[in-house]
């Protein structure tokens, strides 16, 4: 298992965050990877529930995604697989004076046998690691540059 924690700072609500990591109408806008949540339903996301994510491109293009605890406006984890990649994925929201801090926590491994432990660590883990990355900081801009607007100042 590969294991990381990536974190950002966000000048927005926890309410604000919160819609822009759950509402799949957000995520297809803030993360140009997804396409669509196939079979997401009106109150994802709650534990036991099982959502397809269509991605644009890539050799799997289907993520399995199994919420397993979620606390409004505080936490989210999820299992996640796509293809023999398989994630456990928690997000933490942490209000703060500014806004909130964001904290992404995931463990990756991969399905395969004899040198699934080789991808996790040289290829699959360091490349989660830089998406996961460039998805918070997706989230920070999309949240800030919607307080903006909806303060006049863009």
């Amino acid at each position: 298992m590969y294991r990381f924690v990536v974190s950002t700072e966000i000048e927005a609500s926890t309410a604000r965050v919160w819609r822009a990591l759950c509402d799949p109408a957000e995520v297809v806008v803030r993360d140009t990877g997804v396409e669509k949540a196939i079979d997401a339903p009106d109150d994802y996301p709650q534990p036991g529930q099982h959502v397809r994510w269509q991605y644009s491109s890539g050799p799997f293009r289907i993520l399995n995604d199994r919420p397993q605890e979620v606390v409004s406006e505080q936490r989210l984890r999820s299992l996640l697989g796509v293809g023999p990649f398989r994630f456990d994925e928690a997000y933490t929201l942490e209000a703060n004076d500014d806004g909130c801090k964001l904290t992404a926590r995931m463990d990756v491994s991969v399905a395969l046998p004899g040198l699934g432990w080789l991808i996790e660590r040289l290829y699959i883990g360091p490349a989660t690691k830089r998406t996961v990355g460039a998805s918070l900081a997706a989230i920070k801009r999309h949240c800030e540059a919607l307080d903006k607007l909806r303060m006049g100042e863009a």
